[in-house]
């Protein structure tokens, strides 16, 4: 769990086995692969993983995989750096913080709640989730300055936005720690 005063993260590619460019697919939605078209500079072919030049449309809300050659993500540098990094997916984007809402009295997992129930709990107004930004275990990166209060929350509502396609969300008061 990551609360205010945790340090802050930062890639640190020299010290990472670039476990999270090798280890996860990418699924991609259409705006996705129009962002990296346009920021990262590089065709559909490039990116996406293809069958006779021309893209895999999966039966999915993100019908889109992002390429992977040699047992990792094609974008991945020789450095182990992204080599489109300002366009990188929302997936990428997200990693290595993930949040998920509890239940007070169990720390039990909660899933498939409505998004007005979460933003509910996210606005301290719901007693039967609690909201909780976590980190993967295996990332070296949390190396960076400590996190002050508003930057946890920004981080917090980010990392929301980003995982559970929310962009009207916002904090109305401080989260519980």
């Amino acid at each position: 769990m990551i609360v205010p005063g945790d340090p802050a993260f930062l890639c640190q590619a020299e010290l990472c086995s670039a476990h999270c460019c090798k280890a996860f697919s990418v699924a991609l939605r259409g705006d996705e692969v129009t962002r990296l078209e346009r920021l990262g500079r590089v065709n559909r072919q490039r990116f996406l993983e293809c069958e006779g030049g021309e893209p895999i449309a999966l039966p999915l809300a993100d019908p889109f995989l992002l390429a992977r050659e040699d047992g990792h993500c094609a974008m991945l540098g020789a450095d182990l750096r992204c080599t489109v990094y300002d366009a990188r997916p929302n997936a990428c984007r997200l990693y290595p913080h993930q949040v998920v809402f509890v239940e007070p009295g169990t720390g039990r997992r909660v899933t498939n709640v409505s998004h007005s129930s979460y933003r509910k709990a996210l606005a301290g107004g719901d007693e039967a989730l609690v909201p909780l930004l976590l980190r993967h275990l295996e990332c070296p990166g949390f190396t960076g300055p400590p996190m002050q209060e508003s930057e946890w929350a920004a981080l917090f509502v980010e990392t929301y936005r980003l995982q559970y396609r929310d962009q009207d969300v916002s904090l109305q008061q401080p989260l519980p720690a």
